[in-house]
């Protein structure tokens, strides 16, 4: 099957490299690489002379935006397998080997990928305690049944609202993979659309289209892989402030969506148990004296709140806009 690695990337010339010496080195060689740029300055100049050194297709989008930056990849291939990786990621010498296997199952839509940290810069211990991204090194495997709501999927996560990080037992569409390495066949494209770009930094401010697409996936009846033989590093240099930051746009764009989707009463459940669990920590925190992770379930907090406010003017202003639209009619 012919791949096509796309790498989105944004003012990280001296990140870049590193990452597409990597994907070049990959073992499963029938692929293709192309970088969508949205850098400015001398960053654009930089980064379109080294997709030039590593033979990538090089394609500038002057627009911002995550999901709007994928989706721009997607014009410029055909290929039958789509892999997304991040200008600041160093995929494993098998990644594509040990994601593209399963798509010999035609109802594997996506596989996702394990991402773990590349080094201990910066704050990189306190990102994996609130943020991390690693979901552990069991395969799993993700089908339209664990998008619906039932008893089993109450008990199983009611006493969730008490734990500090979920990571893989966060309730699907969360705990599934992430943006940093995540694999699609087309065929997903064409047939359930593009990513949203009102969950890319756009309407919404924040980029949770990876996991709203693959909600889409899930809910449409094909299946999702967890690989975890495929590796990720990612290299991140955050100071605590920065972490916190990312709590903050984790928990808006996560609240956003749950809020979204409310109408799957699988949805309406966990926008109120992360309400319930986001207050029990951030006051357990503040009593026990945990000034990190206090700062962190704040910021949790406020992301959730403001990204629900901004998801409800949002339904608003589409509500608005199609009554207008009726009328001329």
């Amino acid at each position: 099957m012919r791949v096509s690695v796309i790498v989105i990337t944004r003012n990280h010339a001296s990140y870049i490299g590193d990452s597409l010496t990597a994907i070049q080195q990959q073992d499963y060689k029938d692929f293709d690489l192309i970088i969508v740029d949205s850098s400015t300055g001398d960053e654009q100049v930089k980064t379109a002379e080294i997709a030039a050194r590593h033979g990538a297709k090089y394609v500038p989008e002057p627009r911002r935006g995550q999901a709007l930056a994928r989706n721009t990849g997607l014009g410029h291939t055909n290929a039958d397998i789509i892999a997304y990786t991040d200008d600041d990621c160093i995929p494993s010498k098998d990644w594509l080997t040990q994601a593209v296997k399963h798509f010999n199952d035609p109802n594997v839509w996506a596989c996702t990928c394990r991402i773990v940290q590349h080094d201990k810069a910066g704050a990189a211990e306190l990102f994996e305690e609130v943020a991390g991204q690693d979901l552990g090194g069991e395969q799993r495997i993700f089908t339209k049944e664990d998008t619906g709501f039932g008893l089993g999927f109450l008990l199983a996560n009611v006493t969730k609202v008490f734990a500090k990080h979920m990571k893989s037992g966060a309730p699907v569409p969360f705990g599934i993979g992430h943006g940093s390495g995540m694999i699609f066949r087309s065929e997903v494209f064409k047939t359930i659309g593009d990513f949203n770009i009102l969950f890319g930094n756009s309407a919404v401010k924040y980029a949770i289209e990876d996991t709203e697409l693959f909600y889409r996936i899930l809910r449409s009846g094909h299946k999702i892989i967890y690989e975890p033989a495929a590796v990720v590093r990612h290299r991140h240099k955050m100071t605590a402030e920065e972490v916190f930051k990312t709590r903050y746009i984790y928990s808006y764009t996560g609240s956003a969506l749950m809020w979204k989707t409310r109408g799957n009463p699988r949805m309406a459940f966990m926008w109120c148990g992360r309400l319930v669990q986001l207050l029990i920590k951030n006051l357990q925190y503040k009593i026990t004296g945990n000034k990190s992770l206090a700062e962190s379930f704040g910021s949790d907090l406020k992301g959730f709140l403001d990204g629900w406010k901004a998801c409800r003017e949002l339904i608003r202003s589409q509500a608005a806009e199609a009554r207008a639209v009726q009328q001329k009619l």
